[in-house]
């Protein structure tokens, strides 16, 4: 099985290097790593290239494109790329556990009717169990996320996977003929759902074959930079489940149960605003409802189909 690891970046050349290096550190080398940096300038590039300078059986794919708009573009021209029978995609601010793609190869291997799995996050703090509660109260239906709780348990290996149609996508992993049913929805300035948005399409096309991997694991350090303030990301996430809803809404019950995550997240926000003094996050969530209702669903291209 050959493995394409992607990374799509900007800005980040410090948390690239230390991704890079967990990378290189694997006990199973991807065939291919294939970074794609929208920065301006070279920084990056010279980072990655100092690490690999030594030889590594590991090809490089770098592209260096300023015209790539976002991540979900950087993805979509990943795939198109990618040689590899699976396709790995990851973010620029983590640390892979040494046996990180071993345990995402072992999974395919094992359930070779598996199309798509991501792993999961080790550091994140353990969520109240009235978060937990709370989260699994509002989202409901067609929103409900199984990912919620595994994220944050790590320990010994050996972990049945996970059947879920929602992956997260900055450790996640598709076999490549995905790619050549759905594509990635650049028309809709997806971000914080563009990774549930595509593994949803991909489950409507392809049934249920896929899976969370617990033994396949990270550690995400969020990066400070590229990253919105509260209100900016209360507005857009709002105004993203309009988009995500919009785009899979077939009956009554859809309606219900997104009116209903829509009275969740205002009580998001209004942690938010407590959380962090800031008024912002109730403004943002009103200015995300407006967006949302006023929001036309724009036509993805290609072989999708429901």
């Amino acid at each position: 099985m050959r493995l394409t690891a992607v990374i799509p970046t900007r800005n980040r050349p410090a948390d690239l290097g230390r991704a890079v290096a967990s990378v290189l550190a694997q006990t199973r080398l991807p065939d291919t790593l294939m970074i794609v940096d929208q920065s301006p300038d070279d920084e990056s590039r010279l980072a990655v290239e100092g690490l690999l300078a030594s030889g590594t059986p590991m090809n490089l794919d770098y592209v260096h494109d300023t015209s790539i708009t976002g991540l979900v573009d950087a993805k979509r021209v990943a795939a198109g790329r990618a040689d590899g029978d699976v396709v790995c995609f990851l973010e620029d601010d983590i640390v892979l556990e040494e046996d990180y793609f071993e345990q995402i190869e072992r999974g395919f291997v094992e359930r070779p009717e598996m199309l798509g799995c991501c792993g999961v996050v080790t550091n994140l703090p353990p969520l109240p169990a009235f978060y937990v509660g709370l989260f699994r109260l509002f989202h409901r239906g067609m929103f409900a996320d199984r990912r919620v709780g595994i994220h944050g348990f790590a320990s010994e290996r050996g972990h049945e996977l996970i059947a879920s149609d929602y992956l997260s996508g900055g450790l996640s992993a598709f076999r490549r003929e995905v790619f050549e049913a759905v594509p990635f929805d650049t028309a809709n300035d997806l971000f914080m759902t563009e990774d549930i948005d595509f593994s949803t399409r991909a489950a409507r096309r392809f049934g249920a074959r896929f899976f969370i991997n617990p033994n396949a694991r990270l550690a995400h350090h969020m990066s400070p930079a590229n990253r919105a303030a509260v209100g900016a990301r209360q507005r857009r996430k709002v105004r993203e489940f309009f988009v995500f809803y919009k785009k899979r809404r077939e009956r009554l019950a859809d309606a219900v149960m997104f009116l209903w995550l829509l009275c969740g997240l205002a009580i998001e926000a209004c942690f938010a605003a407590v959380r962090y003094r800031r008024l912002a996050a109730l403004g943002g969530y009103a200015l995300g409802l407006l967006d949302g209702l006023r929001w036309q669903v724009r036509a993805v291209g290609g072989r999708e189909s429901a």
